[in-house]
């Protein structure tokens, strides 16, 4: 894996770097390299989708000869106090002890910078400013919101996507495919979560395994197990918990219906979720956690005990269909995305 850190620092010292030493000499480079250390601390610490605001991070250049500022006594930045914080605005100042500390408000940068080193990040957009002269950071991973973070979200929300269309469109994987009662998919067989949850395990460690751990059946207290745990290599304290529901009807092997989900059984399954995402916060208080729910949709209409085939529109009618959910805990909550309902179709006799 490419570290990304590494050649942005290799960047500015052709972009950032000769524009806050024109301004401030060897100690504004100084004070950029600081910064820059500071800012990836930050954000293995923050995830940075949650912040609404800017972030500011600054570095005062004392005049040579001048004495330096004392620190402030409040205490130096708790980085990991700020994983689960709800963040709109937040400054940091590195004081002349080199250690980073929280500033109350959000500065007027342009002035800030007439005597510091100034680095800001609003909205995936970051810059730094030094004296008049500003500079916006080359974007080298477009899927980062910043170029000091490790991207983690966004890497599980295309597996899923992709696991979507290439596994469960047609069940396409082999492990996938053991879901259904019949060749033609009409029937999940009874207690097919095990299968759809195997079938995701291998997915994701064949495709973000190299850069992520995934466990399946993962407690989140002492007595309830998630479907999936997934933590990211580079970014100690993300955790992703995934949760997969199957809607449709599940037959015995004798052919007798054993259970039918609709609606409700994806209601249920939302709010599983959302009651794992606050036990696992209080268990791991300075860890970003976050939700995926993945609901496989096995809906057909019209269907009958004992039917072996079916036509499109019956075998077709939901796919289209997405489901309501009240509450919507994926617009009420910052730490659990929008649903991924994954269609999976049956072999229809036209």
């Amino acid at each position: 894996m490419i570290d990304i850190s590494a050649c942005i620092e290799e960047v500015c010292e052709h972009t950032h770097l000769p524009v806050i030493r024109a301004a401030f000499g060897e100690s504004g480079t100084d004070a950029a390299f600081e910064i820059m250390q500071v800012a990836k601390t930050l954000y293995r610490h923050v995830e940075l989708e949650r912040v609404k605001g800017r972030i500011v991070i600054f570095r005062t250049i004392v005049a040579s000869g001048a004495v330096p500022p004392p620190a402030p006594t409040a205490p130096v930045i708790d980085y990991g106090a700020l994983a689960n914080d709800a963040i709109t605005d937040l400054t940091i100042e590195i004081a002349s002890d080199k250690q980073a500390y929280l500033v109350a408000g959000v500065p007027a940068v342009e002035e800030l910078a007439t005597s510091a080193v100034v680095y800001q990040w609003q909205a995936g957009q970051e810059e730094f400013l030094a004296g008049a002269t500003r500079k916006s950071v080359m974007r080298l991973d477009k899927a980062a919101r910043s170029q000091f973070a490790v991207p983690t979200l966004p890497t599980l929300r295309a597996a899923l996507t992709n696991y979507s269309v290439e596994n469960v469109r047609e069940s396409s994987c082999y492990i996938f495919r053991e879901v259904w009662h019949e060749e033609n998919r009409l029937f999940f067989k009874a207690k097919a979560e095990a299968i759809m949850r195997n079938s995701l395990t291998q997915f994701l460690k064949n495709r973000i395994g190299g850069d992520h751990d995934v466990w399946p059946e993962q407690n989140v207290d002492e007595s309830h197990p998630v479907d999936i745990r997934v933590k990211p290599r580079l970014a100690n304290n993300r955790v992703m918990l995934i949760e997969i529901k199957w809607l449709g009807w599940s037959v015995a092997t004798g052919g007798h219906i054993t259970a039918k989900h609709g609606q409700p059984r994806a209601q249920q399954g939302a709010g599983q979720l959302a009651q794992y995402l606050d036990d696992q916060r209080q268990s791991a208080p300075t860890s970003v956690i976050h939700g995926y729910y993945v609901i496989i949709d096995g809906r057909r209409n019209n269907l009958q005990q004992g039917a072996t085939s079916i036509n499109a529109a019956d075998g077709l009618h939901f796919e289209q269909r997405e489901l309501t959910f009240d509450p919507p805990y994926h617009t009420t909550r910052e730490d659990f995305d929008p649903p991924y309902r994954m269609f999976a179709r049956p072999v229809c006799n036209g």
